[in-house]
């Protein structure tokens, strides 16, 4: 006698992974959303941050601003000394400035004649470009200008009291002056300030021999070589 087959039983579904992942994914996504109370808690503390910072990063920039401003003047002293020799030709070298958001300091490199004979030839740097030594065009001739606008936070000037002009003699690469004007420099030095505030302040002090030293003041906090009193 047959046995009669035996039909096996049918299996109960098993869930896939297509239909398993959605739903972890909304569970993952659940946990890792934050509320709009937690992002504003967020935002609010990234203002701070920035706000206390910015004061303090504008300063860095300033202070960087300055020493590259001044240092840029050591090299131009410098220069202007050398093009005295080179040319055989009395080199000047007059600071200027004006007050105001609009304004600046500035100074212009120029070939003159003697100033102990001709001091009031001279050149002008807050003149228009092509114009700075338009006063006297057969005695005098533009070399090189820089000016520096009061929105940069730093402002290039001489020492109260002292002349705006310094003048290389190409003779010897020193200082030439009319003899009142040597009489107030003969101690002190031709003294140019860099500044950013009192605080920060760098000094270019250019002797008879034509040498510009660089230092700071006592006061200052700039650091490198203290100036002499």
């Amino acid at each position: 006698m047959d046995t009669p087959a035996r039909t096996p039983a049918a299996k109960p579904p098993r869930a896939t992974g297509r239909r398993a992942f959605p739903a972890r994914l909304a569970a993952r996504t659940r946990m890792q959303a934050l509320s709009l109370v937690e992002l504003m808690v967020v935002v609010a503390i990234t203002v701070i941050i920035l706000g206390l910072a910015a004061p303090s990063f504008k300063d860095y920039i300033v202070t960087q601003r300055l020493r590259s401003i001044h240092a840029q003047l050591a090299t131009d002293l410098q220069f202007a000394r050398s093009e005295a020799v080179s040319r055989g030709a009395f080199v000047g070298v007059r600071f200027q400035f004006t007050t105001g958001a609009s304004g600046a300091s500035c100074y212009v490199i120029f070939t003159r004649p003697d100033p102990a004979t001709f001091n009031a030839v001279t050149c002008d740097c807050l003149a228009a470009e092509g114009s700075r030594c338009a006063a006297y065009p057969t005695q005098t001739t533009e070399v090189r200008t820089v000016v520096v606008p009061n929105t940069t936070d730093v402002n290039v000037r001489v020492a109260s009291g002292q002349p705006d002009t310094l003048t290389f003699d190409p003779r010897t690469g020193g200082l030439r002056f009319t003899p009142l004007d040597e009489a107030i420099l003969s101690v002190t030095g031709f003294q140019i300030n860099s500044s950013a505030d009192e605080p920060r302040t760098m000094r270019a002090v250019v002797n008879g021999s034509g040498r510009a030293n660089l230092c700071s003041p006592s006061s200052s906090v700039m650091g490198g070589t203290t100036c002499a009193p």
